[in-house]
């Protein structure tokens, strides 16, 4: 329904359609806030009455267009905040569903974490241990000029105020995780903005704290809340709803545009060993003679995005966990140490050693 022309159309990235019901709430909230919405769709090929079939879809690039405007009419007024408590979860259609029926938190999040790209196709998450704390990590995955602060404040608070609503609350209190001053105890949200001027009047309604001026952005789970049960939980119809958007995934992986961004999506979504290029054009359908050449295309190889990946997570490990360095090389799929201490200082010019010990120079890159 929302064209393009072929140029606008070779220059998306990634999962490329965005559900509409998302831009048709934040023309809502838009509106509500006291604003004029039709200020959004200017120039669009679609309006607000194109977004309300449940199936509507458009492309990254108008979404992007729509939020920047609606930004620059309500960013002040704290948009982000006001958006994320429109966000329903039944707006979130089987993904949604898949997590609230999940039988744990850490099924849910784990859900969100896989599946989150065909909500919101320029964010992926990377979750990781570091002792006690579940850390999830949030990622762009190619760039939205003044829009990532915004798009990470309203998917963080989104995510946050869903998970306080589908906690089973009996089965939280049992396990230590009753709300103090209206608050989930050891959960945090940081950013890396400034703090907002707006945020002072929604701190109170947050049931986290908001942590501005950080290094990146991150949730921050006590390890002990994944195992809190959910509101709803039904294993059977979790699995059902998890298939089914595991259909569409692999639909959509198939269907977008940038090979490279799809192949790095999906192995920074799988634990360690990563595939085999034969295993990965598989996935794609496609012979590995033609993953090759598709690669070779765009000047790359999987082995080169293979490497981006685990250099990053290799980072992540090592800058979040107390993990020994054999531990970290083991899990990132390395038998042997040696081999894994001369990638790294391949990637980072430093051994792992030295890294850990001396800051998180160089950070983590964000694409092959």
């Amino acid at each position: 329904m929302a064209s393009t022309s072929a140029d606008k159309e070779r220059q998306m990235l990634g999962l490329f359609l965005v559900p509409g019901v998302y831009l048709r709430v934040l023309g809502e909230t838009v509106r509500q806030l006291g604003h004029n919405d039709r200020a959004l769709y200017q120039g669009l090929d679609f309006t607000a009455d194109d977004l309300k079939a449940n199936d509507s879809r458009i492309f990254v690039t108008d979404a992007i267009l729509m939020a920047q405007r609606a930004l620059e009419l309500a960013g002040k007024d704290g948009l982000s905040f006001h958006l994320a408590k429109e966000l329903r979860l039944t707006i979130h259609g089987t993904l949604g569903f898949a997590a609230l029926t999940s039988p744990t938190f850490e099924g849910a999040l784990d859900s969100v974490r896989r599946y989150l790209q065909l909500r919101a196709p320029f964010l992926s998450m990377k979750q990781s241990l570091a002792g006690d704390q579940v850390l999830v990590q949030l990622c762009t995955e190619f760039d939205v000029p003044g829009l990532y602060g915004f798009l990470a404040e309203t998917v963080s608070a989104t995510l946050i105020l869903l998970t306080e609503q589908l906690l089973d609350r009996a089965d939280a209190e049992s396990r230590g995780f009753a709300l103090e001053d209206g608050k989930l105890p050891g959960v945090s949200v940081r950013l890396s903005g400034p703090e907002p001027a707006y945020y002072s009047g929604f701190a109170s309604q947050l049931p986290v704290r908001f942590e501005y001026g950080q290094p990146e952005e991150m949730l921050v789970f006590p390890r002990k809340l994944l195992d809190v049960r959910m509101r709803l939980a039904d294993a059977e119809a979790s699995r059902m709803a998890r298939d089914q958007c595991e259909f569409e995934l692999q639909k959509a992986l198939k269907e977008q545009g940038d090979i490279v961004l799809a192949i790095r999506n999906m192995l920074r979504m799988t634990p360690g060993p990563l595939p085999s290029l034969e295993a990965m054009a598989e996935r794609f359908c496609v012979s590995s003679r033609t993953l090759k050449r598709r690669l070779a295309e765009k000047d790359t190889s999987y082995r080169e995005i293979v490497e981006a990946v685990l250099k990053d997570r290799a980072i992540q490990l090592l800058r979040y966990t107390n993990q020994s360095v054999s531990e970290i090389a083991y899990e990132l799929g390395y038998a042997d140490l040696s081999n894994f201490s001369r990638a790294f200082r391949k990637w980072t010019g430093k051994s792992a050693s030295e890294f850990r010990e001396g800051g998180v120079d160089p950070a983590p890159e964000v694409g092959p």
